[in-house]
């Protein structure tokens, strides 16, 4: 089943084949004959993720994931209440996500619809309150990327 997944999954870059996680559209992969039947059975609403961690082969939405962490060399999806640890980094997984994730610290990308406020601290910080409750730390660099992605000045 595997062989047959990764036969099925379009490269999008070697980049991205290397580090263990590819973004499909969904129409391109329900279409293929190689697609098990639950994959195809499934109504997904927009572009998913494939992680290949541990020996298995994950699908994720790509619209269910809250946020990614960096850890050294590997990246953490956190998707609801489960967590997939994939080897790869953030600068190449910038690079395979859509426009709705933005980078939001170092070691930090986060789902745009994921966010559910903004709280600004006494020293000027900013904090992004994620609708599960985490509070995650903007960082000075990426405040003007998290800005111009909600058009907004935080």
């Amino acid at each position: 089943m595997i062989s047959a997944l990764s036969r099925a999954m379009p490269r999008q870059s070697k980049t991205a084949a290397r580090y263990h996680f590819t973004r499909v559209e969904n129409e391109r992969f329900a279409a293929s004959n190689a697609a098990p039947l639950a994959v195809q059975s499934r109504n997904r609403p927009g572009p998913i993720l494939i992680l290949r961690f541990r020996g298995r082969v994950s699908i994720v939405d790509e619209a269910s994931i809250e946020r990614i962490d960096g850890a050294g060399n590997y990246v953490r999806f956190h998707v609801g209440m489960e967590k997939h640890r994939v080897r790869g980094t953030l600068k190449d997984l910038e690079k395979v996500l859509s426009p709705r994730f933005v980078r939001s610290h170092r070691s930090t990308i986060i789902n745009l619809t994921a966010v559910h406020e903004f709280v600004r601290t006494p020293c000027g910080d900013l904090i992004a309150v994620l609708r599960s409750g985490a509070r995650l730390t903007v960082g000075r660099t990426f405040r003007r990327s998290v800005e111009a992605a909600f058009a907004v000045r935080l």
